[in-house]
């Protein structure tokens, strides 16, 4: 079972990080991902081990409605709707609190900040277009499946070397069987 307080904690990290608010929900999926990634590069495990899923604007947070909602059950977390043009798009508010346990070691607050950053001022059209052109989980996915996002850090070149070696030993596996 995935820890759901972590993943509420990272969320509520980004928008404190983001100046307490953030606005439109493809950026917090995106810096949700973008933070797993950077942590990654830099720490050993795993941010959380919260799902990231294929959505049609790029990797999301899975069930992220449910956490938002106990965020804001919780006392932590506001969302209202903003302007933007003549749109409306969803604003996080962090009220200020923080839930009870362990605070997020120093290497999670730097990947969440670096995260925070890459989406402050990019569009969510920049940030969707941004995962599909990198994003081989992503791109490899069906819609609303879990993506092994780890596959991303991966350079292009070792990925496919990597592909064709298992590829070489599948065709051995089938010849052995047949």
């Amino acid at each position: 079972m995935p820890d759901k307080e972590r993943a509420k904690r990272v969320i509520l990290e980004i928008v404190h990080l983001s100046g307490g608010e953030l606005t439109g929900t493809t950026r917090l999926y995106k810096a949700f991902y973008f933070a797993h990634l950077y942590f990654a590069e830099g720490a050993s495990g795993y941010l959380t081990d919260w799902p990231i899923v294929k959505m049609p604007n790029g990797p999301g947070i899975h069930s992220c409605e449910v956490l938002v909602a106990e965020l804001i059950a919780e006392g932590f977390l506001q969302k209202d709707h903003v302007p933007v043009g003549p749109f409306l798009a969803v604003r996080y508010r962090a009220t200020g609190g923080a839930p009870s346990g362990d605070p997020l070691p120093d290497p999670a607050v730097q990947a969440i900040q670096r995260a925070a950053q890459l989406v402050d001022d990019k569009s969510a059209w920049e940030l969707t277009d941004l995962t599909h052109q990198f994003s081989r989980s992503w791109n490899s996915a069906r819609e609303g499946e879990e993506l092994n996002i780890y596959v991303d850090l991966i350079p292009d070149d070792e990925y496919e070397a990597r592909q064709a070696r298992l590829n070489q030993t599948q065709q051995l596996l089938d010849a052995a069987w047949q």
